[in-house]
């Protein structure tokens, strides 16, 4: 017998004592999964580990991978792999695109909800699969992408800069027709989820991110690490950028700005800031041809390991975070956490946390001059640790214990309203008191 085949077994037995302990079976499927994913794999890996410690919980992970393959995660927690077609210019992502290998899955599981957390595609695949399966499984949705504004409007500017409102209003037709049939969407910050109302969804519960406050920490700096990026400077100060290298992650603004402040830097009177990239993603041929051309510019590359990258966070000076499209901004969170001070974004999620907290400048991250000032500022303060005092106190109540209770309890909810039949009784809005 494969290891794969004795843990599809175990978890057939499982289930079936499960239904004797009322155990709530969810399955979470999303095409927001790669080995180099940023926040959306992270919160995946947070709430598989809080599930193994969850009494009464049986979690099942579905992620497009290169092979089919099962994976044991924990107590009731597994892995299934499911094959699925790598997508040109995305960095390493796999969407899953057609309803069989979930429709398998389903009938093998028999979950009582199943979590999408992928736009576009996914949302109709998963009432596919769920119908071809034959269950009567709930379904919630998880906003992690503002795709109507990041991938339609975007789509449809390129096409002519007039088009973007239209392209921007064919997403949010398609979101209601989508995510609009869930029993319930979480949405992790009130600007997203206020838009998203605004729009017409409705059953709009909200539910931020945590944050691992011990990982993540002041105590974790480690002057090393800055030492060569320094070059023999000590007062040469450290930029962080902790994203994929991709345009919505506002990298060609921050390349711009950063060779302005490198510019007013170069009359000597003070040193020229270190800027140090951590991740990879479609535009990595053009931040390493950066690091080539700017002596104090260098890459690390993906940071795979969580204990490293909270090094990085608590040893450099300031990061970045220019995004217009955050939902949340896990690695501003992070940031924070790190007593970091941010550069973000005055669009999207990133104000609810930067600007509510103090916790550093918001601009306008698509205008390279306005962050290119913001920077400046901060480079020039010579005390940054009120910036990430009142960072670090901002998310510390952000615990992921916490948001995944909250999901639990919207999980249990839609499920126990649709055995009652009163899954659409009454809209669900963001300020729900549940959450």
């Amino acid at each position: 017998m494969s290891r794969a085949t004795a843990i599809r077994r175990a978890h057939r037995t499982s289930s079936t004592s499960n239904q004797l302990r009322t155990v709530l079976n969810i399955l979470d499927i999303s095409n927001h999964w790669s080995p180099t994913g940023g926040g959306v794999r992270r919160y995946q890996l947070e709430k598989c580990a809080a599930f193994a410690d969850t009494p009464d919980v049986r979690h099942i992970l579905v992620t497009p991978d290169n092979e089919r393959d099962t994976e044991s995660l924990g107590r009731d927690v597994i892995r299934e792999r499911v094959p699925a077609p790598l997508v040109p210019g995305t960095g390493g992502y796999r969407y899953l695109l057609r309803a069989p290998a979930l429709t398998s899955l389903l009938r093998q599981h028999r979950p009582d909800v199943v979590v999408c957390g992928s736009p576009i595609v996914m949302p109709g695949i998963v009432r596919r699969a769920i119908t071809e399966a034959g269950i009567d499984a709930a379904t919630v949705g998880f906003w992690h992408a503002d795709f109507p504004r990041t991938y339609a409007g975007r789509a449809f500017a390129r096409l002519h800069s007039r088009l973007e409102s239209a392209g921007e209003r064919l997403g949010w037709w398609w979101a209601r027709r989508t995510y609009g049939r869930f029993d319930a969407t979480l949405v992790a910050s009130h600007t997203v989820a206020a838009t998203m109302v605004r729009a017409g969804l409705r059953r709009i519960w909200y539910s931020p991110l945590g944050v691992d406050a011990e990982r993540f920490h002041p105590r974790h700096r480690d002057p090393s690490l800055v030492a060569r990026a320094r070059a023999g400077a000590p007062d040469r100060r450290t930029i962080l950028f902790p994203h994929r290298f991709c345009d919505e992650k506002g990298l060609p603004v921050l390349l711009e700005a950063y060779e302005r402040v490198a510019a007013a830097a170069s009359d000597g009177q003070r040193p020229i800031p270190a800027l140090v990239f951590a991740g990879t993603g479609p535009h990595l041929p053009r931040v390493n041809s950066f690091c080539d051309r700017h002596e104090h510019a260098h890459n690390l590359g993906f940071i795979s390991d969580p204990k490293v990258l909270a090094a990085w966070f608590a040893s450099a000076d300031l990061t970045v975070s220019l995004s217009a499209w955050e939902t949340f901004g896990l690695s501003t969170a992070e940031a924070m956490a790190s007593g970091l001070p941010v550069v973000a974004s005055d669009q999207g999620a990133a104000p609810e946390l930067v600007r509510d907290a103090e916790a550093g400048l918001c601009v306008d991250g698509r205008d390279p001059v306005q962050v290119a000032t913001a920077l400046e500022t901060l480079l020039r303060d010579p005390d940054l640790t009120d910036y990430g005092r009142r960072g670090r106190a901002f998310v510390e109540p952000l615990t992921w214990a916490a948001t995944f209770q909250r999901e639990l309890a919207v999980y249990r909810k839609v499920v126990d309203d649709r055995r009652r039949g009163a899954a659409f009784e009454a809209p669900m809005t963001h300020a729900a008191s549940l959450l």
